[in-house]
């Protein structure tokens, strides 16, 4: 990504284009209506500290979660299936002023079916940061 453009990105995008998930699973997805909030356990988030992944795992979070705060809205359609599978994030978009729009592929292989089922989740929200498994914040 090139400096110039960087600096028109706002924090909460920015900060997810830090993170890689590639060949990572979801192990949860849950959701604390009161609160606003929607976490998202993976089984291993890596960040990205250049211009590509390139295999760093120095700060590599197992088990860790992506958690959005200020969620306003949230889409969820898997096809019947509960995602198990893989997670990509598929777009990111600043819709207004402090809200953001995130689109995940949590498509998964249906071994009855003996098919990968296509599954999308997509969350409207105003803020974002990582959560290591034993409850510590990570927001940079």
């Amino acid at each position: 990504m090139q400096k110039n453009a960087d600096k028109n990105i706002s924090e909460p995008l920015r900060f997810l284009k830090t993170i890689y998930l590639g060949d990572r699973g979801v192990t949860g997805i849950s959701m604390d209506s009161v609160r606003k909030t929607v976490k998202i356990h993976i089984d291993c988030i890596s960040r990205v500290r250049g211009e590509n992944w390139n295999y760093y795992t120095d700060e590599d979070l197992e088990n860790a979660s992506i958690v959005f705060t200020g969620c306003k809205k949230f889409f969820f359609d898997t096809n019947g299936v509960l995602p198990g599978d893989f997670i990509e994030i598929e777009s990111l978009e600043l819709l207004a002023d402090n809200e953001y729009s995130i689109v995940f592929d949590v498509s998964s292989y249906s071994f009855d079916e003996k098919r990968l089922v296509p599954a999308k989740l997509k969350i409207i929200f105003q803020s974002v940061h990582l959560e290591s498994c034993d409850g510590k914040v990570i927001d940079k």
